[in-house]
């Protein structure tokens, strides 16, 4: 049977060149210290938005993908007013591709890559089922505990934002530096 990196090489990395996931903001601490960067350069790596902004205006125009009108009110009753100003996080993209993925395909913090990303194919939403790893059937325990502990981080994560009412970049930089000594890279 094939390795996991065989089958990703194989894939080409079409799980870097897509919308990015979520990101947390313990990941988000965890790449700028890995690479040495302050608080302040986050948005050289990261994209941030409102959930508004992410899904009426950035998916439908960069990624031609809609987000049903029943889905859209559903958040809006959930989130509530957080639902246009609570901040999301993804990463930057250049020629909508992760702003990490190297020429050869390869990620260049694969140490500290987001939460998610370890988690990929298993989403919350469920498997990608377009991805080469569900198709060779290979085994994804580690895949299925790294989920886990993204289900927690994304809990911890929200919960850091509605408690502060992280809803600017301004708040998100105060936050990221007050969490720089407290986020262990895993």
């Amino acid at each position: 049977m094939k390795r996991k990196e065989e089958i990703c090489r194989e894939c080409g990395a079409r799980c870097c060149k897509g919308p990015s996931p979520n990101i947390t903001i313990f990941d988000v601490v965890r790449i700028l210290k890995h690479l040495g960067r302050p608080p302040k350069d986050v948005l050289q790596y990261f994209e941030v938005y409102t959930h508004e902004e992410y899904l009426c205006n950035v998916l439908p125009s960069r990624y031609n993908v809609t987000i049903s009108y029943e889905t859209i009110m559903e958040l809006k009753r959930r989130l509530g007013r957080y639902f246009e100003r609570l901040l999301i996080i993804k990463l930057r993209k250049v020629d909508h591709s992760c702003i990490f993925l190297k020429d050869d395909n390869t990620c260049s913090i694969y140490p500290v890559r987001p939460i998610a990303c370890r988690a990929f194919p298993l989403k919350v939403t469920g498997p990608d089922e377009s991805c080469l790893l569900i198709r060779y059937g290979v085994d994804l325990s580690f895949e299925r505990y790294m989920l886990n502990i993204y289900v927690r981080e994304m809990e911890d994560h929200y919960r850091l934002f509605m408690n502060r009412e992280i809803m600017s970049l301004e708040h998100l930089i105060r936050l990221i530096s007050e969490m720089w000594d407290k986020v262990p890279i895993l």
